[in-house]
């Protein structure tokens, strides 16, 4: 049976081509704003239907983190673009990845690295049914960029870009994610920083 969805809601290997984002060079911008949005205690990084492959992202996105300058925690932070079973050897999910990696400063998770590596991850199960990825196409840096991002986005590229070019989207997400990760870790924190920015109150319900 084939099932494709785009999920509108909200739902990153250094390699020749990644996004490096400098913690000191990028903070959260409209900050009432996406804490306003991010008030949920639920996962939110896909819709119910799809948990099963959040394990397997994650773990692949914190793989990619270790790539990167080290922090104690790595939090992946991403949208989910869409996903689609329609071959029954894998299933495929394209979406807007993003790493960070962070240092628990008293009671505040201080950015030390990250990054954006978009493209269209291939997943599958091993003998024991559990889920992981086999393969990444990821969209390439530079004059490559836009024609690589159309051709492995391909008919979700629209969606893909307006995710990944709205800031207070991708702003709202991450507070949430970071969010739901503290609550799930019990970590000791209720504030999120990047370098020369202000700190932010993390979305936790009490």
């Amino acid at each position: 049976m084939k099932k494709t969805k785009t999920l509108s809601m909200l739902a990153v290997i250094i390699l020749l081509g990644a996004s490096v984002i400098s913690c000191k060079q990028k903070g959260i911008e409209n900050l009432e704003e996406a804490q306003a949005e991010a008030t949920t205690d639920t996962n939110p990084m896909m819709e119910q239907d799809h948990d099963e492959f959040l394990a397997a992202i994650e773990a692949y996105l914190t793989t990619i983190g270790s790539q990167y300058s080290p922090g104690e925690v790595c939090i992946p932070s991403y949208t989910v673009v869409a996903i689609n079973d329609s071959d029954t050897s894998y299933t495929r999910a394209w979406g807007d990845w993003w790493v960070f990696n962070y240092n628990i400063v008293g009671d505040t998770l201080k950015c030390v690295s990250g990054g954006n590596h978009p493209g269209l991850m291939y997943l599958k199960q091993n003998n024991t049914h559990e889920w992981f990825v086999s393969s990444f196409d990821q969209v390439e840096d530079g004059s490559r960029n836009l024609p690589s991002a159309k051709r492995i986005f391909g008919e979700y590229y629209d969606t893909f870009h307006k995710v990944n070019s709205d800031q207070h989207h991708r702003d709202s997400v991450r507070l949430l994610q970071v969010a739901y990760y503290v609550q799930q870790h019990n970590l000791p924190v209720t504030m999120l920083q990047d370098y020369g920015w202000s700190a932010v109150a993390l979305p936790l319900n009490q």
